[in-house]
């Protein structure tokens, strides 16, 4: 297993991670995720030209993309009643449904934290949805713990 920074050439390969996750997040909340559909690529070419304060790792098994996850720096300088720290933003983690449960999303998790304090991060934060319980698990078990939750309410 290989664990590298991600490149343009990869793309075809992060939209098959990105339709897994996306499908997944679709059929379970559809009131906040679209279907997946050609206008990811664009997205995804366009995070893929990150700058210093953007990571974007993915790994490989056997030649093979099996993983990738997303991550930015952050820092509030304009609110006074909330820290100033700078925070490091997971934005996704997915990991090929064939091979979940293999430590591939730990390690993903471990290259991320050496990426963040070595920018000088004092959190890692990352949004989870509720119906993700297996997700919410997995975070739980490497420290993550509930700080806010967010509410929705459908306007007819």
């Amino acid at each position: 297993m290989k664990i590298r920074h991600a490149e343009v050439t990869d793309i075809d390969a992060l939209l098959v991670l990105s339709e897994q996750i996306g499908m997944l997040h679709f059929e379970n909340a559809p009131f906040a995720f679209n279907k997946p559909s050609a206008a990811d690529k664009l997205f995804w070419l366009n995070m893929l030209n990150h700058d210093e304060s953007s990571l974007f790792l993915l790994v490989e098994s056997d030649r093979q993309v099996v993983g990738f996850l997303t991550a930015m720096m952050t820092q509030n300088d304009t609110i006074p009643f909330i820290v100033d720290c700078p925070i490091c933003r997971v934005g996704t983690i997915v990991i090929d449904e064939k091979h979940r449960a293999s430590g591939i999303g730990t390690k993903l998790m471990a290259a991320c934290e050496h990426w963040a304090k070595s920018r000088g991060a004092a959190q890692i934060r990352l949004e989870v949805m509720t119906f993700n319980q297996s997700a919410q698990k997995f975070y739980q078990q490497l420290g993550f713990q509930d700080q806010s939750h967010i509410m929705y309410r459908h306007l007819d």
